[in-house]
């Protein structure tokens, strides 16, 4: 920093991203070396900053705006201390003046009329800058109304970012075909002229179901105009009728799976198609990539490649056909040599010590994520206890709605779920509670408790301090309600503060909380 003497802590937060002219010799290197190209400088930076190896990340040389300073407990015994800004602004400034980089296109503007006529200028000109961008980001100035103003739960309420419309472009529809997802839902695709948007080639674009087809009046030949949802999702915006060929027929959703020729079936009052039969190979592909997920059984080298192969090749119709692999089946595998197999055959047997809460989300239940099953095993620790409970039981669990508990409790009425947990249990997969924490569960001290979480903590992150109240035998829910017991307070605390105070919900900063515990 440019300083003679420094505070003990600065924290500095900015984004990283990699300049048109820096991605395109990136890319020019790499096709010199018969490498893949990237799509884009954004995913380019991104896949930079996940790398584990320094050299490389210092050769592709990113760029960096800094947009936020912060000097936490400055000590006014210190020889040094830091003026600190009152302003946005200034805080820019003096990020500069310390010798980080700044946009040198920011404004400070004194209306809203100002902020429009910028946002305009820029809309005709960002082209023209030396890096992609898709907004303008506009924040209070002055610090003390951005700290009356707070945070939502994931956003400050003293900043957004203006988005410019999506880039759009024309493409021709070759084909409309149907994927079938791990829970049966069968999703049309349409198949596009490639065509180049928000820097890559698009040949796909999703249509969600079938009723969104019908309403776009979308057809094979048809000639559409393509947009990425979110700068990331290609999607059809609409059609083009009169640029539509002769004899253009409409689309109809297929009656029977493309995959395992079984009867497709909509449920009523859903907009989604599903295929109900559990031993499509579609399904069972999505059901084994779920359950070697990291936050399900977290089974290290099963990708999807690995699990098309154990599926096309019968040696895998369901997650409990995992646990009977062979040296010899794995082997047999396209790139498998002993040495991996063997890798893959001690992860699958790890996979057997995972706590029941994650094999139950590993499961793929409809409507059952993680938080959701940690939930469920809170009240039913183990498999017996939850297959025997009726939809009334699992309803009464607060933050379990009717439609999880319907599902919960359907899924466990259907035989070949039934036989799937026996052959778990054979196999030896923890399918209950650890004794210690049913035992103890009663006497935990915050057994019973429900809690929330708002504002930024001084020392734990949330997610920490949501593992100690739930290890302490507690809940922690993400809304306020009459039943919340405890309401755990950090700095820019938000709505959730202003209705536990009406609701007269007790107030815990976190050394209480940690003494609480």
């Amino acid at each position: 920093l440019n300083l003679d003497q420094l505070p003990a802590l600065v924290e500095v937060r900015g984004e990283a991203f990699l300049p048109l002219d820096v991605f395109e010799r990136i890319n020019q290197e790499r096709a010199q070396a018969g490498e893949p190209l990237f799509a884009n400088p954004r995913n380019a930076a991104a896949g930079t900053l996940r790398q584990l190896e320094p050299r490389i990340v210092a050769k592709r040389q990113l760029a960096f705006f800094a947009y936020t300073l912060h000097i936490p407990n400055q000590d006014s015994s210190e020889e040094y201390t830091i003026p600190m800004p009152n302003c946005q602004w200034d805080a820019l400034e003096l990020l500069q003046k310390l010798g980080f980089p700044v946009n040198p296109h920011r404004q400070c503007c004194a209306s809203l009329q100002d902020v429009q006529d910028y946002y305009n200028y820029w809309d005709a000109r960002r082209q023209d800058l030396p890096y992609l961008t898709d907004g303008v980001v506009v924040k209070i100035n002055a610090f003390g109304i951005q700290q009356q103003l707070g945070f939502t739960q994931k956003f400050p309420r003293w900043a957004i970012a203006l988005k410019y419309p999506a880039e759009e472009a024309p493409s021709r529809v070759e084909a409309i075909t149907v994927n079938v997802g791990r829970t049966g839902a069968v999703t049309p695709l349409a198949i596009l002229e490639p065509v180049q948007l928000a820097g890559t080639t698009v040949q796909r674009a999703a249509l969600h179901n079938g009723d969104y087809v019908a309403q776009l009046d979308l057809r094979v030949g048809d000639t559409v105009i393509v947009r990425k949802a979110g700068e990331i999702i290609p999607e059809v915006v609409r059609v083009l009728p009169e640029l539509r060929p002769d004899h253009a027929k409409p689309f109809e959703m297929p009656t029977h799976c493309p995959v395992c020729s079984q009867p497709l079936v909509r449920p009523k009052g859903e907009a989604v198609t599903r295929c109900i039969n559990s031993s499509c190979p579609a399904i069972v592909k999505g059901t084994l990539t779920h359950w070697a997920s990291r936050n399900a059984l977290d089974i290290n080298g099963l990708g999807e490649k690995i699990v098309e192969q154990l599926v096309d090749q019968g040696l895998v119709t369901s997650v409990a056909d995992l646990y009977d692999l062979t040296l010899d089946q794995l082997v047999s595998l396209e790139r498998m040599g002993h040495k991996l197999a063997q890798k893959l055959l001690n992860a699958i047997a790890k996979s057997k010590t995972q706590p029941w809460s994650r094999v139950l989300y590993g499961l793929g239940i409809r409507h059952v994520g993680s938080v959701n099953a940690q939930t469920l095993v809170q009240t039913f620790p183990t498999i017996e206890q939850l297959a025997q409970a009726t939809v009334t039981d699992i309803e009464g669990i607060y933050g379990i709605g009717p439609e999880i508990a319907q599902s919960v409790w359907g899924w466990f009425q259907i035989s070949s779920n039934q036989t799937l947990i026996a052959r778990l249990r054979e196999a030896g997969l923890q399918l209950e509670a650890s004794t210690k924490t049913i035992a103890l569960d009663k006497s935990l001290p915050l057994t019973g408790k429900i809690f929330v979480i708002t504002g930024t903590l001084p020392t734990l992150k949330r997610s920490d301090a949501k593992d100690l109240i739930q290890n302490a035998g507690g809940k922690v829910t993400s809304a306020v309600s009459a039943k919340t017991d405890y309401l755990v307070v950090g700095e820019d605390a938000g709505s959730k503060l202003e209705k536990a105070q009406k609701l007269g919900i007790t107030q815990l900063t976190e050394s209480q909380l940690l003494d609480l515990l």
